[in-house]
């Protein structure tokens, strides 16, 4: 018979509130790696119990986890509250992070440099308003993922400029032959839009993959979203504009 290649190395990063005696069953991520057959299950970077006065940001968790990691696995950075539907994932991300650097289920291209988010920006008023001028890619289901009503917000994959943070991909190889990291300003809210132009103005290429997934939230745009939208905005204003190679996708650098 053949020899079967091994699937790539994959390592979950999340941070949950709940505790890790729990995790398996009480968040939709773990519940979701219960149906992974034990040789396509990924490794699991878990700080459980991460609530209250001493919960760590994600951002500085997800750069933790980098520096934890000593060999060339796919990093996946994710919320517990994604369910996979997919045990191939691995041989999928392998397929994608040979199309772009940074890879996520969705996102959207044509969004103008400082927004806050690849579906959001603030509006005059303060609040959160979408913005029409984007090009939405990748689907999603939510809520539910017995009784799957999957989202369809565009074509994918697809080159981007923004990514949802609830799936992040990319190899810890690139992340260190880069020097790429997230900015730990950003504890909960807009590590990922912070995170996707700090890719760009490195000439990184960032992506949509079709990996499906049910997201147990519609997200949230409280005041501690927007405080965090206004720190981002005021950021990449001092950091000025991105180059052209990194202010379309189709002119990055896939590392794959």
């Amino acid at each position: 018979m053949p020899t079967q290649p091994l699937a790539p190395a994959v390592c979950l990063v999340v941070g949950s509130q709940v505790p890790a005696r729990h995790f398996a069953r009480a968040t939709l991520l773990g519940r979701s790696l219960e149906q992974f057959p034990k040789r396509l299950r990924p490794r699991l970077y878990l700080r459980a119990a991460n609530s209250g006065d001493a919960a760590m940001g994600l951002a500085s968790l997800y750069n933790e986890a980098i520096e934890a990691q000593d060999d060339d696995v796919i990093l996946v950075f994710l919320h517990d509250d994604v369910y996979l539907h997919d045990w191939n994932l691995a041989f999928q991300l392998q397929l994608a992070l040979g199309q772009f650097a940074v890879v996520g289920l969705v996102g959207a291209s044509g969004v103008p440099y400082g927004q806050p988010g690849w579906a959001h920006g603030l509006g005059e008023d303060g609040c959160a308003q979408r913005n029409p001028s984007a090009r939405w890619s990748g689907s999603l289901n939510h809520f539910d993922p017995v009784q799957v009503r999957a989202e369809d917000f565009g074509v994918a994959p697809a080159a981007v400029d923004l990514l949802d943070g609830l799936f992040l991909a990319c190899r810890r190889r690139t992340l260190l032959e880069r020097g790429l990291r997230f900015d730990p300003q950003f504890r909960f809210h807009c590590y990922d839009t912070d995170f996707c132009y700090s890719a760009r103005r490195l000439g990184l290429s960032l992506g949509t993959w079709p990996i499906a997934c049910t997201h147990g939230s519609a997200g949230s745009f409280d005041a501690d979203w927007v405080a965090a939208a206004r720190r981002l905005m005021a950021k990449l204003q001092t950091l000025g504009p991105l180059v052209d190679g990194a202010q379309h996708p189709q002119g990055g650098v896939p590392l794959g």
